[in-house]
């Protein structure tokens, strides 16, 4: 949910949740222009890359590393212009955004396959990054992402509610955000993103969030764009060869709410991946 997190950016979310993760290493990721500000932490066999939600730093991953403890190295970051990373300034593309991530792998684990992990805006990267370079990614953990078709659906549904919640978020985020937010809608509304990709064959753990809000904030929130919301992540999934989809009665923060249930699914594909079997 791109909007839920949006709203949360704006209400000042992003300052507080991009904060350090809690005795890491701080590791510098130099780009044209910028720095990323990455943190790594943990020296398991297993390298784990976090991707956060839209204006979200690494912070939001802090309960889910704890729970890994040794097992793995984990590694999260700040987007540009979040946290303690850097910016050029501009807007950033899903494209930019996927050079960005490639780039923190390159530099803190050269050479080596990485279990990548996604939340919403983070998900849709993850799923783009393994399709576009399978070669680098070792398993993939999807926690209530983002898709590429979801605009398409909802505003089949209700043009007019998805349209508003547009507005309504553009009003309170601030400039930075605001920019990145009007080019993803962009790309997320083009007839590009409307067709299904087809997904590389890797282990995958997809964890959907079920609970519908008491007082919706956007329509994904509502009964009708939760059930389309499921819909996006059953189609996601008949994608993939193998892999697990469990749903969870939480609300979107399902890494938050649920840590250990994120750290399991993080366990089991890569167990699988090792073994080259299925979770």
């Amino acid at each position: 949910m791109i909007k839920r997190w949006a709203a949360l950016a704006a209400l000042g979310a992003a300052a507080v949740l991009a904060t350090p993760l809690a005795q890491a290493g701080g590791i510098e990721v130099r780009r044209a222009g910028y720095a990323l500000q990455a943190e790594q932490q943990g020296d398991g066999a297993t390298v784990v890359v976090f991707e956060s939600g839209f204006g979200q730093g690494a912070g939001v991953w802090k309960d889910v590393i704890a729970d890994l403890g040794a097992d793995c190295r984990c590694i999260a970051y700040a987007r540009a212009g979040l946290g303690r990373s850097g910016s050029d300034g501009k807007p950033k593309t899903i494209e930019a955004h996927l050079q960005d991530l490639g780039a923190v792998i390159d530099t803190l684990a050269p050479g080596r396959k990485v279990v990548l992990v996604g939340h919403s805006y983070g998900g849709l990267l993850a799923t783009e990054f393994a399709r576009r370079h399978p070669q680098r990614v070792q398993a993939l953990v999807l926690v209530d992402p983002a898709t590429l078709q979801q605009r398409h659906a909802f505003m089949a549904a209700d043009r007019e509610r998805v349209k508003a919640d547009d507005q309504a978020m553009l009003s309170m985020l601030p400039p930075s955000l605001r920019g990145d937010y009007t080019l993803l809608i962009e790309q997320l509304d083009s007839a590009d993103t409307a067709t299904p990709r087809t997904m590389p064959d890797l282990p995958v753990a997809l964890l959907t969030a079920t609970q519908v809000a008491d007082e919706p904030f956007v329509f994904e929130e509502t009964a009708q764009g939760k059930s389309l919301w499921k819909a996006q992540h059953a189609a996601l999934f008949a994608g993939f060869s193998h892999g697990t989809h469990r749903y969870f009665a939480t609300g979107h923060n399902l890494h938050r709410e649920n840590p250990k249930a994120v750290a399991d699914a993080i366990r089991e594909v890569s167990g699988a991946a090792a073994a080259g079997g299925q979770p």
